[in-house]
């Protein structure tokens, strides 16, 4: 089997995991990589000489023949380059987070699935060793009842598009904490209400102006009681990202770096496994396979990622109404089923 034709655009911190992902890859051959940044364009060139490179996203996806595209770039850049690759029945991968709001990641699902062309979102749940079902179910870890995450890090003083509502989207709650709150609407399903309080208030008196909160907190409660607290700031250190779901039976710690399960007092490790380097590997490596294959992908579509973009849009709607919210609300106003979120 001849190696699948892929092209990148996007060079950043993530456009660089998912280049050396892709590089290492048995199933494809990166063909194309795209950036508007020169210094980084001119770097990969000569890294890589065989790798044609273009400061034009759209003239990489038209000039090539690709059998798919990995799109690494923030999600206000995204859809002219997403609706040239469904008109030319180009599956993409993307990161997170899905869109920039519920209705945009509507428009974008809409069409790919009307082409029947594969369109998936980053996701390390069920692909990487550690997360697998076979690790985290009930069955080991019994009900939950509570989660608790945090995400930390601290942005340079210019928030650049990531300060400006209109084109980021939301602030750190929908940048930095999406992968936090996917992770665990996984685990737990579909809050019933979240109540949310953001704002920008860690910089007062910066030289950059930005309307997007760089601190956020969100309480959740689901069917049955459970309760999960979610907080998040981009302009305070040290780096961390940590989410602990707790169980009738055990708990169990996600970081970057590993899983660890203990028992229901916390005094016993049952297990602990560590987590890749580059978390995209595994996920690449199903997603080519899928393109291959006959196989269905059913965790990882921008359809399943609704559940997700629900929660957000609910947390946001409540940090402006200062009420509680039902993500449930956001599917019944677009007339959409909820996708299947929970471990079987």
């Amino acid at each position: 089997m001849d190696a699948l034709k892929v092209g990148l655009i996007g060079l950043g911190r993530g456009g660089q995991q998912l280049c050396d992902a892709l590089l290492a890859s048995s199933w494809c051959e990166l063909v194309a990589v795209a950036t508007p940044n020169q210094q980084r364009l001119e770097r990969f060139k000569d890294e890589h000489p065989d790798i044609a490179v273009y400061d034009d996203f759209r003239s990489l996806i038209v000039e090539r023949h690709l059998d798919a595209l990995f799109i690494a770039v923030p999600p206000f850049k995204r859809m002219p380059y997403l609706n040239l690759s469904v008109e030319r029945k180009i599956p993409v991968w993307m990161l997170t987070p899905a869109a920039r709001q519920f209705d945009e990641a509507i428009e974008i699902m809409t069409k790919f699935e009307q082409a029947d062309c594969p369109i998936v979102v980053s996701r390390s749940w069920g692909l990487e060793p550690a997360l697998q079902t076979a690790n985290i179910n009930p069955e080991k870890l019994g009900s939950f009842f509570f989660a608790r995450g945090n995400v930390m890090t601290c942005w340079a003083e210019d928030l650049d598009w990531r300060g400006d509502s209109h084109r980021a989207g939301g602030g750190v709650l929908l940048d930095r904490a999406y992968t936090l709150i996917d992770t665990a609407v996984q685990l737990m399903g579909l809050p019933n209400t979240v109540f949310t309080a953001a704002a920008g208030v860690s910089r007062p008196g910066g030289h950059f102006p930005y309307d997007t909160e760089d601190t956020g907190a969100i309480i959740c409660q689901f069917t049955g009681g459970a309760i999960a607290v979610f907080s998040a700031c981009w302009t305070s250190g040290p780096e961390r990202w940590e989410l602990e779901v707790y169980g009738t039976k055990a708990s169990v710690c996600i970081d970057t770096e590993r899983i660890v399960l203990r028992d229901r007092r916390g005094q016993k490790q049952i297990d602990m496994q560590a987590r890749p380097f580059n978390p995209f590997v595994s996920q690449i490596e199903d997603f080519l396979s899928l393109l291959v294959s006959e196989r269905k992908v059913n965790r990882w579509t921008l359809r399943q990622h609704l559940a997700t973009m629900a929660v957000i849009q609910a947390s946001y709607l409540s940090a402006r109404t200062h009420q509680p919210e039902s993500p449930n609300t956001i599917f019944e106003m677009h007339d959409i089923h909820e996708p299947s979120t929970t471990v079987s």
